[in-house]
Parts: C-alpha cells; structure tokens; sequence
C-alpha cells in the first residue's frame, strides 16, 4: 500500500497532536474525552482560518466546557 503524506493531513496530525497534549497539560485527559472527531475536526478548521496558538485555543474552548 502507498501512503501519500498530504500537507492537510501532516497539519491535523500536528494539531491533533499539540490539541491533545494541551488537553492532557491542562485537565489531566485527553480531547477526546471531551471532544468527538466531528468536532476536532471543525476546531482544525476553526484553527486554521484563525492562526492562533493551539494553547489558545485549548483555553478558550475549556472555558466553554
């Protein structure tokens, strides 16, 4: 099988990565304990038009939590 690494792919990677290492820093649990993969990927999207910082984000979203 031939994997083909996207840059779209490369960057959720990266942010899901970073997403949910700032979840674990910041509450103990990863973002899927709060977050279904429908709505990462609508925070990948949101982070993407934004171009804030991931641990932005992550406070932000925790507040609304």
């Amino acid at each position: 099988m031939n994997t083909i690494n996207h840059p779209n792919s490369i960057a959720l990677t990266t942010f899901m990565d970073n997403l949910s290492g700032e979840f674990i820093a910041q509450t103990g649990y990863g973002a899927y304990v709060y977050l279904n993969p429908v709505d990462i990927e609508r925070l990948f999207q949101d982070y993407r038009q934004q171009n804030m910082p991931i641990r932005n984000l992550v406070r932000r979203l925790l507040k609304n939590l």
